[in-house]
């Protein structure tokens, strides 16, 4: 039996380099797969988007869809997914949610399946204080298709406290880029090289990364530890940098792309990421790709890219000394610090590759689909 290919409309606000820099990748994979036939929608325009979505309304077509169905309600992007016969939409950038409700609200055979990517953030901040969020949980939870998260315990805890189904959420974690070959690492001898790269925000606990350099300067070894990343909390870091006196180790960098500081990663010994919370931690397992052992909290998802005692260490998010123990062990150890790197390189690249997310979300449109 012949069956044709799933129709599925991939919906952005802005899509292409300045977005997650593996969904391209990712999009391409899913495109060449011919059970599949796949249009990127945005909001904003970009060469490879298929459709582009004004912000205005197309007046126009809105009357004329009014005319046909009598429904004034749809917007022109639900207009677009029902004029293209899409089977599934998946909204990528989920605070797009509302730009989906009208469809949701239309019975289940006359409206595509719709699936919802949610960020740490859209489970365990944005709830808690946004009303916005509350309703759509309570309201749409059981009517979205499949929500994807990045970890177990992301997904448990959207079940748990926001009263989603278990079975409507789905464990596909980003990915790092394509598997590649990567060279076991061996640490400097001289200098102990930390680096971090993330989202200068209360989630991360700076605070606890650079007290835990802190601690290792105090012990007399040398370290260099570098900052990259930019947010919100930009300023703390220069204050706790000048605070614990580290203006001879510490250096931030601010915002780097995200190639630029892939290429950096190859200069570093350790991956350092204390943070509160976590859905899962893109860098820690770009850093742990190509060998560079991870010391992490035990907070949210984290301990699910990390392999405790394995490819690096978990620790409470407050214990400082905790980290700066772990890391004076691989440190003043060159060939236990060499079989971490090998096993972060092998775990990195089985678990978090674009082959490996690619496969999964087609498992999941095919499930979707009778």
């Amino acid at each position: 039996m012949i069956h044709n290919p799933i129709k599925l409309i991939q919906l952005f606000e802005t899509y292409g380099e300045v977005y997650q820099p593996y969904i391209s990748p990712v999009i391409q994979s899913l495109k060449a797969d011919t059970k599949l036939h796949v249009a990127v929608v945005a909001f904003n325009t970009h060469d490879t988007v298929d459709f582009f979505v004004p912000r205005y309304k197309k007046r126009w077509l809105k009357e004329k869809w009014y005319a046909l169905t009598h429904n004034s309600r749809l917007n022109y992007l639900e207009i677009l997914c029902l004029e293209q016969q899409a089977a599934i939409i998946h909204v990528q950038q989920s605070y797009l949610f509302s730009k989906v409700t009208n469809l949701l609200d239309l019975p289940r055979d006359q409206r595509p399946r719709v699936v919802i990517t949610l960020r740490g953030g859209d489970t365990y901040v944005k709830p808690w204080h946004s009303v916005k969020w509350q309703d759509f949980y309570k309201n749409y939870g059981h009517v979205v298709a499949a929500f994807v998260v990045m970890s177990m315990h992301q997904k448990n805890y959207l079940h748990e406290k926001w009263g989603v189904s278990l079975e409507r959420i789905h464990v596909i974690p980003i990915s790092f880029g394509q598997a590649f070959d990567a060279s076991i690492k061996q640490a400097d001898p001289n200098v102990m090289r930390v680096v971090s790269a993330f989202r200068m925000c209360w989630e991360k606990n700076i605070a606890g990364n650079l007290r835990t350099i802190k601690l290792i300067k105090a012990r007399g070894i040398p370290v260099q530890y570098d900052l990259y990343g930019d947010g919100a909390d930009s300023g703390q870091v220069y204050y706790l940098i000048d605070k614990y006196d580290l203006h001879d180790c510490v250096t931030y960098h601010g915002r780097l792309d995200n190639s630029e500081i892939k290429a950096q990663l190859k200069r570093y010994d350790f991956y350092l990421q204390l943070s509160y919370s976590e859905s899962l931690g893109m860098s820690v397992i770009e850093a742990q790709s190509q060998g560079i052992p991870a010391i992490v909290s035990n907070s949210d998802g984290l301990p699910e890219v990390v392999v405790d005692n394995q490819t690096g260490f978990c620790v409470a998010p407050h214990d400082s000394e905790a980290a700066a123990t772990h890391l004076l062990q691989l440190w003043q150890n060159p060939d236990l610090y060499k079989q971490f790197s090998q096993e972060a390189i092998a775990f990195s690249q089985q678990h978090f590759s674009v082959e490996t997310e690619v496969e999964a979300l087609r498992r999941l449109y095919k499930s979707l689909i009778p």
